[in-house]
C-alpha cells in the first residue's frame, strides 16, 4: 500500500495504518497515548483497531508534523483548533438548516390556514 491509500473498510490494524501513513507503528502508538483524541479498539487479544477517522488524524499529524515542522505540542494544538473551526462550522450548517425547516413550516402553516 502506498501513503494516502486509503480502503474502504471500517477499522484498520496499526501494521496497515503504518503502511498507509509511513508512519512507524510505535510512533502511532505513541501518538495514541498523547492523543485523547486517538482512540483505537483494542481487541481482547491486543489488536488496535483505527477507525477511519483516526487513520486521517494520522494523517494529518505526519503532515503537521514532518512537513509543517511542527513539534508533537504544536501539532495538538493545530488539531484542536481545526476541531473548534470544524465544530463551529456544523453548528453554523446546522442553524441554517433549523432556520430553513422553521420557514418552511411558517409558510405551510401560513397554506393551511388559509391566509
Amino acid at each position: 500500500m502506498m501513503e494516502h491509500d486509503i480502503q474502504n473498510k471500517d477499522y484498520y490494524k496499526i501494521g496497515e495504518v503504518s503502511k498507509i501513513s509511513g508512519v512507524k507503528e510505535y510512533i502511532i502508538r505513541y501518538w495514541v497515548t498523547e492523543l485523547p483524541s486517538l482512540k483505537p479498539i483494542v481487541t481482547p487479544t491486543g489488536y488496535r483497531l483505527f477507525k477511519k477517522k483516526d487513520l486521517e488524524t494520522i494523517l494529518l499529524l505526519k503532515k503537521l508534523i514532518y512537513e509543517e515542522g511542527l513539534t508533537l505540542s504544536g501539532a495538538k494544538k493545530r488539531l484542536l483548533e481545526k476541531t473548534q473551526e470544524t465544530g463551529q462550522s456544523e453548528k453554523n450548517d446546522l442553524k441554517k438548516s433549523i432556520d430553513m425547516i422553521k420557514q418552511q413550516l411558517l409558510d405551510l402553516r401560513k397554506m393551511l390556514s388559509g391566509s
